[in-house]
């Protein structure tokens, strides 16, 4: 999976990761923070109990990296 993150970042894709349920986030993580990425194209957000979260949070959180994604991926000719 590494691999397909490092070389998805070349191209218009961009990763969301949500782990939920009070797990060991590590291989999530790990996936979120790879270097050697052209643009940054994958966000995580750990959520313990999806219960507790209002609808807006939710999608707040789940948005909250991809506008940087778009700058950084337009500014790097990915999208125009």
């Amino acid at each position: 999976m590494k691999n397909i993150i490092i070389e998805s970042s070349k191209h218009p894709l961009f990763w969301q990761f949500v782990d939920i349920g009070r797990s060991n986030y590590g291989i999530l993580k790990k996936l979120d923070t790879l270097s050697n990425r052209y643009v940054d194209n994958a966000n995580l957000f750990e959520l313990d109990d999806i219960d507790k979260i209002s609808d807006e949070e939710l999608y707040d959180r789940l948005l909250n990296e991809f506008p940087m994604w778009i700058s950084d991926a337009k500014e790097k000719g990915i999208l125009k």
